[in-house]
C-alpha cells in the first residue's frame, strides 16, 4: 500500500497528464471540429432544401449520411488516437509499477527508508512516464489537424 504522500503525487501526476490532455482535445475541438461539424450541418441542410417536401426519403437519407461521414470519420480518428495514447500511457504506468514491484524484498514492508525508496522510484519513474507522454501530445495533435485539414 502506498503511503498517502505517494499516493498524492500519483494523482498530482494524472491531474497534470489529465489537464494537458483536456487542453489539447479541447483546443482540436474548438478549432477544427466544430468547422468539420458546422460543414456537415451545412451540407445536410443543402440535403433538406434540396429534397424539399416531395423529394424520396432514401435520397434526403443518403445525402445527410454523406455529410456527415467527414465528421464521423474525424471523430472516429481522434477516438482512435486517444485511445493508442491512453493504452501506450496505461503500459508504460505498469512497467513502472512492475519495477517498484521488483525492487522489494521479502521483509522489506516494516523497513520504512527501504519503502520509501521504493515508493520514490516509482514516483520518479510515473513522472518521467507523464513528462514523456506530454511531449507526445503535440505530435498527435499534428497527426489529427493534418487529417482535419482535408475534410475543410
Amino acid at each position: 500500500m502506498a503511503s498517502a504522500a505517494t499516493q498524492a503525487q500519483a494523482n498530482a501526476l494524472n491531474a497534470k497528464m489529465e489537464g494537458e490532455a483536456s487542453k489539447m482535445l479541447d483546443e482540436v475541438e474548438r478549432h477544427w471540429m466544430r468547422k468539420v461539424a458546422r460543414q456537415s450541418f451545412a451540407c445536410a441542410l443543402k440535403c433538406y432544401d434540396k429534397a424539399g417536401t416531395s423529394g424520396p426519403a432514401e435520397s434526403l437519407e443518403s445525402c445527410t449520411r454523406n455529410c456527415q461521414a467527414p465528421y464521423q470519420q474525424s471523430s472516429n480518428l481522434i477516438q482512435q488516437e486517444v485511445a493508442q495514447f491512453q493504452n501506450r500511457l496505461n503500459r508504460n504506468m505498469q512497467e513502472c509499477q512492475e519495477r517498484a514491484r521488483d525492487m522489494i524484498k521479502p521483509g522489506m514492508e516494516n523497513d520504512s527508508y527501504a519503502i520509501s525508496k521504493v515508493e520514490t522510484a516509482l514516483i520518479t519513474c510515473m513522472e518521467k512516464q507523464v513528462n514523456e507522454h506530454i511531449k507526445l501530445m503535440q505530435p498527435m495533435k499534428d497527426r489529427i489537424t493534418s487529417v482535419l485539414k482535408n475534410y475543410q
